[in-house]
Order: C-alpha cells, then sequence, then structure tokens
C-alpha cells in the first residue's frame, strides 16, 4: 500500500490550491489523526467536500482509513520513546490521557509487527473446526478469558470461559482433540495456567497462547503463539495496555471466524443479539 507522501507525489500535478492548504495543515499537525474533519476543514480555512474530494483524488476510501494510514506511519516513523511517554507526578489529567492514547499506540504498532499472519489464520481455522471451545485465564487475564467468550458465544457452539484453576483442570482431563483452548497470560508464566494446558494438550487439545513472552513456559507448550506487546513505565503497569492489545487480537479471531461462518454466522449474531434485546426494557 502507497504511503501518505507517495500518494501526493503521485497526484502532484493534479493537487489545487485548496488541496494544498489540507495537505500543509496535516503534514505540520503533531498528531494530524485525531482531527476531525470538521477541524481539517477549519484550521485549513476550506470547507468539508474539499476534505472528501482530497482523500478521494488519493485514493483513499474513506476519511476515518485516511486518518489510520497517518497513525500507522507516523508510529512506524516515531515510536515514542517510554521517557516521553512515562508518566510524571505533575502530568494533567489531558497530558497524562495523551500519553496512555501513545502508549496503545506504540503497543499496538509493536503488536502488528510481531504477529504472525499466518498463525491467526491457523487459529481461526482451529477454532471453527472445535467441537468446544474453550477460554481460560487467571487474575486480570481472566477478565479477557470471559470477553473472548462471550464474543464467540454469538455465533452458538459450546463455549465456556473458565478461571478457576480447578474447573480448569476438571475440564482438561476430559478434552479431546476436538477440544481448543485459548488462554491468556502475559506474562506466559501462570504455574496453574501452564499446569492446566500440559493436562489438557495430553487428552489432545489445541492450544492456543495469547502472550507477550515467547519464549514462557506455556508458550512451549502452546500449538499456536499469538504474541502481543506492551512496555511497562514508572508509575503505570503495563497491565492496562496489554490488556487493550489483547482484546483487539481477541476481536479479530472472533471477526475472521465470524467472516468465515457467512450466513449462517450472521443468522446466529442476530439471534444472539435478539435474545439479549428481549432482556431489555
Amino acid at each position: 500500500m502507497l504511503r501518505f507522501e507517495e500518494r501526493i507525489t503521485l497526484k502532484k500535478k493534479s493537487l489545487t490550491a485548496t488541496e494544498e492548504k489540507i495537505i500543509h495543515q496535516l503534514k505540520v499537525q503533531d498528531k494530524p489523526f485525531l482531527l476531525s474533519m470538521g477541524e481539517l476543514a477549519m484550521l485549513s480555512e476550506v470547507s468539508e467536500p474539499s476534505v472528501v474530494r482530497l482523500y478521494k483524488k488519493l485514493e483513499y476510501q474513506s476519511y476515518q482509513e485516511l486518518k489510520v494510514a497517518l497513525a500507522q506511519e507516523m508510529a512506524d516513523m516515531k515510536p515514542s520513546s517510554l521517557e516521553i511517554i512515562d508518566i510524571a507526578k505533575e502530568d494533567t489529567a489531558e497530558t497524562i490521557f495523551e500519553k496512555m492514547a501513545d502508549q496503545v499506540f506504540q503497543a499496538m504498532a509493536l503488536t502488528k509487527e510481531k504477529l504472525s499472519n499466518e498463525r491467526v489464520e491457523e487459529a481461526v481455522q482451529a477454532i471453527i473446526e472445535a467441537n468446544r471451545l474453550y477460554f481460560f485465564g487467571q487474575g486480570l487475564s481472566a477478565t479477557m478469558a470471559e470477553d473472548g467468550a462471550h464474543k464467540f458465544m454469538r455465533l452458538g457452539g459450546n463455549v465456556l470461559s473458565v478461571k478457576d484453576p480447578h474447573y480448569q483442570a476438571i475440564y482438561a482431563s476430559h478434552m479431546t482433540n476436538k477440544d481448543v483452548i485459548v488462554a491468556i497470560s502475559h506474562s506466559g508464566e501462570t504455574t496453574n495456567i501452564y499446569e492446566v494446558l500440559t493436562m489438557a494438550k495430553k487428552h489432545g487439545a489445541y492450544l492456543i497462547v495469547i502472550t507477550a513472552n515467547e519464549h514462557s513456559s506455556i508458550a512451549d507448550v502452546a500449538d499456536n503463539v499469538l504474541l502481543t506487546q506492551a512496555h511497562e513505565t514508572k508509575r503505570q503497569s503495563d497491565a492496562m495496555i496489554s490488556r487493550l492489545v489483547q482484546l483487539v487480537l481477541m476481536d479479530t479471531l472472533y471477526t475472521r471466524v465470524a467472516a468465515e461462518a457467512g450466513d449462517d454466522g450472521k443468522k446466529k449474531i442476530n439471534q444472539s443479539r435478539l435474545a439479549v434485546t428481549r432482556m431489555k426494557k
């Protein structure tokens, strides 16, 4: 895919003075990807339709696609150092929010670089073929397991979130080669998770592990390791950032599986939505 500057170069001869003003603003702003279309138009002293004409001329499908492309390119060119994004005692709420956004940005960029698309697709196929799908996690990772199960339940089938290590052990002892476990552990060294995964593997279960440590104990026992990345700063652990990255990865798996399910998947998702809607006033 062509980068923003490359697209401008290709269209340079056809750019109008109005479009040049918009491009200038996109270049001089520190974070142009945070601007709404109205804000960009106001700063450029042009109309919103002029912004629309520009992103279409540059062959972006939408203004959102242009913003995402700019964000990704800036993350590649200027990754924030830990010193810059570390939260200081004197920081205002606005500054802290901006720094946390930068941390998320950096974590997403690092994860994108580290994550294997081939492994993601293998995980998708394993989930599709599973008779039973389990999500294992403990502590904060248990909430990620519950979120994952909640998503995949919408597609029907046998989906369970299990956070109690005793329950995990019981389920693991009865698994077969038709079962798939998605285990979440940022460190990859949660002892109980390692023990139940080892037990489940002996019974033939397929193990998908979401972790930041590819050399961890649970990564060693896994059939498929999906790596996430998040840095720790002085005043904030990486727990919050890692959870956000894990959520995005879980959403990616769910969206791919739902897409592969086709019309039947859409029917089941709508059926699930209707069931929940009936519980509301």
